[in-house]
């Protein structure tokens, strides 16, 4: 009776129209996924990944899992558990060149580089869903400016080491994204501060953050040699799309070559370049 009634305050019946996209199938996206499973959220699941003796101890596989895609034995076990959802597994690792796999009604990060989580960033123009984990410390935010406002130019090449995440912590991040994430579908008041805690001590907090008004371009380095860079003024699209080889163009965002460097750059003002050296990112935002 109880849970009935709950499923009532869900609308389950609106939740099952819903498609959501969780990008990173390891101890934050296969939890995530499993709660929105059922729940009645269809999912798109994507990962290049595949599961090995590691993961055991703090993701939704098991043995019988050992070294096959997490995409496809996360969509089968999530198929057993509610068949009645839709479920698109994909085996890849999220790039430039295929950011339309994100089109869906919510995007969730559950992944463990900055190159992706801004390779989202520059693409999705409405509110998404960012997680990360450290041992035992997590933090849930849902990204409505842009994701430059939580991570400044400090982030450095070090910030995409992989770190063990216990397995308690990676619950209580699941349960808040997803949580955040079924708000969102049903259009209800959602948390806009950062929640962050640390399951170890007990200790939760809500941290505003404000958008970030730079006085000067800011360029934050990811993995290897990719830098984000938000300008914080909207680009004409049209414009680039006549100077420079294009890739791939929407309304939104456009990602273009430039002698050897790709750029992806977004209407308002949010670029990043992939396999480049500050020295040409300076000289190329002058030309703008």
């Amino acid at each position: 009776m109880q849970y009935s009634r709950i499923r009532k305050i869900l609308d389950i019946n609106q939740l099952r129209k819903k498609t959501v996209t969780i990008v990173g199938l390891g101890s934050l996206g296969s939890f995530t996924a499993l709660l929105l499973a059922k729940n009645g959220v269809n999912l798109n699941l994507i990962d290049f990944d595949k599961v090995s003796v590691e993961n055991l101890s703090s993701q939704l596989y098991s043995r019988k899992d050992l070294k096959k895609y997490k995409a496809r034995a996360l969509s089968k076990y999530l198929k057993r558990i509610n068949p009645e959802i839709k479920i698109k597994s994909i085996n890849t690792r999220l790039t430039s060149s295929n950011l339309k796999l994100l089109d869906s009604d919510l995007v969730i990060d559950c992944t463990d580089n900055l190159e992706t989580r801004f390779l989202i960033d520059s693409y999705v123009q409405k509110p998404w869903i960012h997680t990360a984990a450290v041992k035992t410390v997590g933090l849930v935010y849902v990204v409505r400016n842009s994701l430059s406002d939580l991570y400044n130019a400090r982030v450095s090449e070090d910030s995409c080491e992989q770190h063990g995440i216990l397995n308690t912590a990676a619950n209580m991040i699941a349960s808040i994204a997803a949580t955040q994430a079924i708000k969102i579908l049903l259009e209800k008041d959602y948390e806009k501060d950062l929640i962050r805690f640390n399951i170890w001590s007990n200790s939760f907090d809500r941290i505003k953050v404000k958008p970030r008004k730079h006085s000067k371009q800011v360029i934050i380095k990811l993995c290897k040699n990719n830098y984000s860079v938000n300008i914080n003024k909207k680009i004409s699209l049209d414009s680039l799309s006549k100077r420079y080889i294009t890739i791939l163009r929407n309304k939104n965002l456009i990602i273009i070559k430039s002698e050897n460097t790709k750029i992806i750059i977004n209407s308002k003002g949010y670029i990043i370049f992939e396999d480049s050296n500050k020295e040409f990112i300076e000289k190329w935002l002058k030309s703008l």
